[in-house]
């Protein structure tokens, strides 16, 4: 005991797991847009227009596609880990992080609450306006609030 963990979405081991084969093969071919296009229309649930809005900001697809990376080997190290109950247990406490946007709706919102009834002690830290991609579109304010987190433990 006496870890804490900070969340900002579900470590669960059945997360996208449906995902898994074309992010496999857009990364054997080093197809980033396929990658990006997976995560927004298949795991995150978008619509091709919400894609296409994002492709027309060339900054950010540039952004996403570059993030895109790592996406197979992150996404298959989740659906390998240890099963959440495992996880749960071995965290005191875990400062969850959401985007407004994402409350209460699959699959962010859905994993967010099944790891917040798993472990005892949570904090809520909601980002106003936001969905998963606060990390693109309000960095500075995901950096401030992880900063908080990290210096207030």
């Amino acid at each position: 005991m006496g870890h804490d963990c900070i969340v900002d979405r579900s470590l669960h081991n059945t997360f996208a797991r449906h995902a898994l084969p074309g992010l496999k093969l857009a990364e054997q071919t080093a197809d980033r847009d396929t990658s990006v296009e997976i995560v927004n229309r298949q795991i995150s649930g978008f619509s091709a227009a919400h894609v296409e809005a994002l492709r027309a900001d060339c900054h950010g697809w540039a952004m996403l596609r570059r993030l895109s990376r790592p996406l197979h080997a992150e996404l298959g190290a989740l659906n390998a880990a240890p099963p959440p109950e495992a996880l749960a247990r071995r965290a005191d406490r875990a400062d969850l992080i959401i985007g407004q946007c994402n409350r209460g709706t699959a699959p962010y919102g859905t994993s967010f609450d099944d790891v917040r009834q798993r472990v005892a002690r949570t904090e809520v830290h909601e980002l106003p306006g936001q969905g998963h991609l606060a990390h693109i579109q309000a960095p500075t304010e995901l950096g401030h609030l992880l900063n908080n987190l990290a210096t207030a433990r």
